[in-house]
C-alpha cells in the first residue's frame, strides 16, 4: 500500500517537473537548470541523511513502522509547495519550489526508507523477501498507472476548470499527497500485530548505538551492495529520463502529445506484469541472473529506439516490449537489498538495516540527478524555448538524450554488477545457518 500511495505522488514529479517549470510556472531556461541541478543534490545528501535519523531514532510505535505515521503528512504538505507558483517573479516561486522539494524529499526518503526496511524485519525467509518483493512492485506499477491514466488526465481538467494550468499541478499535488497518507497509514494498522515478530527493534527503545562511521563501513566492505547501487542507477536513470522527456518526445519528434497519456499508461500496464513474473522467475533463475537478462532487454530496445527512425505506433510497441526490463528489476530490488543487509551483518557483525535499505533510494537520486543534466543539457544544445520550431538538431538531441545516453550507462552497470554481486541464492543459504547459529549462540 505504501508502494501504491507514493507511486501516484512522485510521478507527477517523474513525469513532469521539467516541464512544470518550464511551461507552466514559465520559469526561464536559466533558473530552472539552476534549480533542477540543486534540487538534485540536495535529493542525493538527504538519502544517508535520512539513513542516519531512521537508525538513530526509535520512536513509540517500532523504529520502522512509527516513521509510516508521522512522516507523511509533512511530506505531502511541502510537496504541495514544490508545484506552486507563488510571488511576483519568477526568482521567488523558484524559492518557495525549492523549499518544498528540499523538507518534503528528507522526510519522505525517511519514511519511505522506514517503508523498505520493513520488508526485511518482517522475515528471514529469502523466498517470503521474493514474495513481498514482487508485491510491492506490483502496487508500484498500480500506482504509476492509476496516475498515469487518471492523475496525467486530471491536471489539465483541473487547471481548465479553474482556469489556470499552474494550480492544476498544486491541487493534483495535495490529491496524491492525501492519498500517500491513506496508504501509509493503512500499512500502519495492518502490520499492529505482526511488526515486532520479526526483526523490527520494539518502539520506545533507545536505539541501537551505532556510529556514522560503522554505518558508512557498512558500504565499503559490502561490495554485493556497491554493485547493486551502481546497477540500479543506470535502470532508474533509463526510466526517469524516458518519463522526463517523454514530452519532448511526443511533442517534437512523433507529433502526437495527445497520446502520451496512452503511452505512459501502458508502461504502467507492461511494469505490473513484469512484477508478476518477478517471483516466480527469479525463484527459478536466482535474482542476480533475472535481473541481468531483464536489463538487456530494456537496454536493446532503447538502443533501436535510438538507431531507427520511428513513427508513432513502432516507437510505442518497441518501447512497451523494452519496459519488461524494466519492471522485472524493479520487483526484485528491495530482496536483493535485504539480501545485502544479511550479508553486511555476516561480514562486521553489526545489523545496519536501517542504514543499508535507506540506501535503495541512493541511485534513485542519482540518476534523478544525472536526468536534470541530461534533460538540461539537452535543452540548452538547442537554446529550448516553449513551442520552438523543429529542426534535425532538436531531434537528434532528444533521441540522445531520451535513449542513448541511459543505454550506455546502464551497460556499465551490468559489467560492474557482474563482478561485484556474489549473492546466489546458495551463498544466502550460508549466511542465513551462520547469522541463526550465532543468534542462537548469543
Amino acid at each position: 500500500m505504501p508502494s501504491f500511495g507514493f507511486q501516484t505522488l512522485v510521478n507527477i514529479e517523474v513525469m513532469f517537473f521539467a516541464a512544470f517549470l518550464t511551461d507552466f510556472a514559465k520559469i526561464p531556461l536559466a533558473i530552472t537548470s539552476t534549480l533542477l541541478l540543486a534540487t538534485s543534490i540536495v535529493d542525493i545528501l538527504w538519502v544517508p541523511t535520512a539513513g542516519v535519523i531512521l537508525e538513530k531514532s526509535n520512536m513509540r510505535w517500532g523504529k520502522y513502522r512509527s516513521w509510516l505515521l508521522v512522516g507523511p503528512p509533512v511530506a505531502a504538505i511541502f510537496y504541495v509547495l514544490q508545484f506552486s507558483q507563488i510571488g511576483g517573479s519568477a526568482t521567488i516561486s523558484a524559492i518557495i519550489i525549492f523549499v518544498g522539494f528540499t523538507v518534503s524529499h528528507l522526510v519522505w526518503n525517511t519514511f519511505y526508507a522506514a517503508h523498505i526496511s520493513m520488508n526485511n524485519a518482517l522475515t528471514t525467509i529469502r523466498e517470503e523477501r521474493i514474495s513481498m518483493a514482487s508485491n510491492r512492485g506490483m502496487f508500484n506499477a498500480l500506482g504509476a498507472l492509476a496516475f498515469s491514466y487518471f492523475g496525467v488526465k486530471a491536471i489539465a481538467a483541473i487547471g481548465t476548470g479553474v482556469g489556470n494550468p499552474v494550480l492544476g499541478y498544486t491541487i493534483m499535488a495535495g490529491i496524491t499527497g492525501c492519498i500517500m497518507i491513506a496508504c501509509n497509514l493503512v500499512y500502519f494498522g495492518v502490520t499492529k500485530e505482526y511488526a515486532n515478530r520479526g526483526n523490527e527493534p520494539v518502539g520506545g527503545k533507545p536505539a541501537d548505538k551505532m556510529s556514522v562511521g560503522e554505518m558508512l563501513k557498512q558500504i565499503v566492505v559490502n561490495p554485493p551492495l556497491l554493485g547493486l547501487m551502481i546497477v540500479e542507477l543506470g535502470r532508474y536513470l533509463g526510466r526517469f529520463v524516458i518519463f522526463g522527456m517523454a514530452f519532448y518526445y511526443f511533442k517534437y519528434i512523433i507529433n502526437d502529445l495527445p497520446g502520451l497519456a496512452l503511452f505512459m499508461t501502458g508502461l504502467t500496464v507492461v511494469n505490473f506484469f513484469a512484477a508478476m513474473l518477478a517471483a516466480p522467475v527469479a525463484k527459478k533463475l536466482g535474482e542476480k541472473n533475472a535481473y541481468v537478462i531483464a536489463l538487456g532487454i530494456l537496454i536493446i530496445g532503447l538502443l533501436v529506439v535510438w538507431f531507427l527512425p520511428l513513427e508513432a505506433t513502432p516507437f510505442k510497441i518497441i518501447m512497451f516490449v523494452a519496459y519488461i526490463g524494466y519492471g522485472l528489476p524493479d520487483s526484485l530490488g528491495v530482496a536483493m537489498y535485504s539480501a545485502t543487509v544479511d550479508y553486511g551483518e555476516w561480514k562486521t557483525g553489526k545489523n545496519a538495516r536501517g542504514f543499508i535499505m535507506s540506501l535503495i533510494s541512493f541511485p534513485i537520486k542519482i540518476s534523478v540527478f544525472i536526468r536534470s543534466v541530461i534533460i538540461a543539457a539537452v535543452l540548452a544544445s538547442v537554446n529550448y524555448v516553449a513551442d520552438m520550431a523543429v529542426t534535425p538538431q532538436l531531434i537528434q538531441a532528444i533521441k540522445n538524450g531520451f535513449a542513448l545516453y541511459p543505454a550506455i550507462i546502464m551497460i556499465i552497470g551490468m559489467v560492474l554488477m557482474f563482478g561485484l554481486y556474489s549473492l546466489t541464492p546458495k551463498k544466502m543459504e550460508e549466511i542465513s545457518r551462520d547469522l541463526a547459529a550465532k543468534k542462537t549462540a548469543e
